[in-house]
């Protein structure tokens, strides 16, 4: 179950720090950035120096047991997701061009400046995008989301 602490600002914010590193991201890969990021194991191996990812098939087959329960992740993040989407674009933080979500404004919030959490999130970015790169098709199925 989400916890009280992953939240539609917090959201934004993973959304935004993936958006700085790959400014065009389909916005169903956009749904998965949440539930890697919120996951503190996840986040804590993303957010390493000495994790380089090279493909999300690669990260699951080495953590393999990170992903266990995965779908259940993602469906307890699926509201705080969209809303967070919602709010971007509201915000006009970034935009949708037909599938894509697209980086209108860098994320505000530099490495150091909030908790560490958020720190952390913005760490593991970098690997997170890397790892969207892949079509949503492939991705959904190497995560065993089922919508």
């Amino acid at each position: 179950m989400i916890g009280i602490l992953n939240n539609e600002a917090l959201g934004l914010i993973a959304i935004q720090s993936v958006l700085a590193v790959k400014p065009r991201l389909n916005i169903a890969n956009s749904y998965i950035i949440a539930p890697l990021l919120f996951d503190k194991k996840i986040r804590g191996y993303l957010k390493r120096k000495t994790t380089n990812v090279l493909s999300a098939q690669e990260i699951v087959t080495a953590r393999n047991d990170y992903f266990i329960g995965f779908n259940e992740k993602f469906i307890d993040s699926l509201i705080v997701s969209t809303n967070a989407i919602a709010m971007g674009l509201e915000l006009k933080l970034f935009d949708l061009e037909g599938r894509y979500l697209i980086e209108v404004v860098p994320p505000s919030i530099e490495k150091g400046e909030a908790g560490r959490k958020v720190n952390d999130i913005l760490l593991a970015s970098e690997n997170v995008s890397k790892m969207l790169s892949e079509p949503p098709v492939s991705l959904y199925a190497l995560l065993r989301i089922e919508v």
